[in-house]
């Protein structure tokens, strides 16, 4: 049972490890202590995004609005996709070695039940993220444990999440100015975003697309 189980336990003991640590994720604390250089402070927001794919501490909006805050925006947009990258790859494959975790997984999120990948898996993908309303490592690891081939999962998550890490993005650039032009747009875009995506979701849950 405990083999079944462990991906879970793994993802949740994470979490309580860096639980302590919350007060220190935020994207102005994040940008405060990653190094002044360029490639280092690359390297060290790519791990974090990688350690935040397997823990549910801290938002990843946090690490995006961080590196808005760190580099110029071409190179804060390209380090977040690739972040949101590795964020999703981490417990996607940690879901893939141990598929008999499936209905731990649908116990631990009972909305995961109403999830089956169909036909076509980009597409779903593409749509729940987009979303967004599930916990995105959750979603991540269920999707690695349903078999989700890794194609149409990378492709439809970092479409679906481009609108976010690119709203995220603009408000990091933006923190220094609250309240400033480009602040209140990303935040606007983020919820007209929201609003769209829930829509287009639940029209297509209505046609049984999920």
């Amino acid at each position: 049972m405990m083999k079944r189980l462990w991906p879970l336990a793994l993802w949740a003991a994470l979490g309580l490890a860096l639980w302590p640590c919350r007060r220190w994720l935020t994207a102005e604390a994040i940008a405060a202590w990653t190094p002044e250089q360029a490639g280092l402070a690359m390297a060290a927001l790519l791990v974090l995004y990688a350690v935040k794919g397997l823990t549910a501490v801290f938002p990843i909006t946090a690490l995006e609005a961080a590196a808005g805050l760190l580099f110029p925006f071409p190179a804060a947009l390209a380090a977040n996709v690739c972040g949101v990258a590795a964020a999703q790859a981490a417990p996607y494959l940690l879901g893939r070695r141990q598929r008999e975790g499936l209905a731990a997984l649908r116990r631990r999120c009972p909305r995961l039940s109403t999830l089956e990948i169909g036909r076509r898996p980009g597409r779903q993908v593409f749509l729940l993220r987009l979303a967004g309303l599930l916990p995105g490592d959750l979603l991540s690891l269920y999707l690695g444990a349903a078999g989700t081939p890794w194609g149409p999962y990378f492709a439809g998550g970092l479409l679906g999440s481009f609108p976010r890490i690119l709203s995220a993005t603009v408000l990091g650039a933006a923190l220094w100015d609250l309240g400033g032009s480009r602040f209140w747009l990303s935040c606007v875009f983020g919820w007209a975003l929201t609003g769209a995506a829930l829509l287009l979701l639940g029209r297509e849950w209505a046609r049984g697309a999920f």
